[in-house]
């Protein structure tokens, strides 16, 4: 069953459990068009902890989840200080219905209140289409072995001044 979106709010500590599953979830059913069942299996190894997901978030990184109408995390998404994101995972359930570009849309706002110049991520092939309907520029595709097993994903950025191209990748 689909669920919609009420709002986009900061995180809450008690998002977090919440957040990790979405993480997994997306992995495991999202992703599947795209990468195979041991890429995924070990980039869902690499999903933080409960306590170094809460710790991250309050390092002065802004994060943001959207929630439907009975609060309940749809998604979420994350800013460093830099420009980086780090995350951007939607529950499967709520897949399509234009939350990433929701959360991506808040995530720009925060970071041009914030001066940025610009945003940089690493976008799976699942996210890629999601970062680039909200104007990021695919700089190049990554290829990289964890735990001896294939996966790739994109170097995305935007640019958030006027008349400048996108800002290098910090990959």
């Amino acid at each position: 069953m689909a669920r919609s979106l009420r709002v986009i709010r900061a995180f809450k500590t008690s998002d977090a459990p919440h957040l990790l599953k979405i993480f997994c979830a997306a992995i495991d059913s999202l992703a599947a068009a795209d990468y195979g069942p041991a890429a995924r299996a070990v980039w869902r190894s690499r999903c933080p902890s409960l306590e170094h997901l809460t710790a991250a978030y309050r390092d002065g990184r802004q994060t943001f989840v959207a929630v439907g109408s009975q609060d309940d995390p749809l998604g979420f998404c994350d800013l460093g200080p830099d420009g980086h994101i780090q995350f951007l995972y939607v529950a499967p359930e709520a897949a399509r219905q234009g939350i990433g570009t929701a959360l991506l849309a808040a995530l720009e706002a925060c970071a041009k209140q914030g001066g940025l110049a610009g945003l940089t991520a690493e976008a799976s092939q699942t996210a890629l289409p999601v970062f680039q309907r909200a104007g990021f520029t695919c700089l190049t595709r990554r290829d990289f072995h964890i735990q001896g097993v294939a996966v790739h994903n994109y170097a995305v950025a935007k640019s958030l001044v006027s008349g400048q191209r996108s800002p290098p990748t910090s990959a």
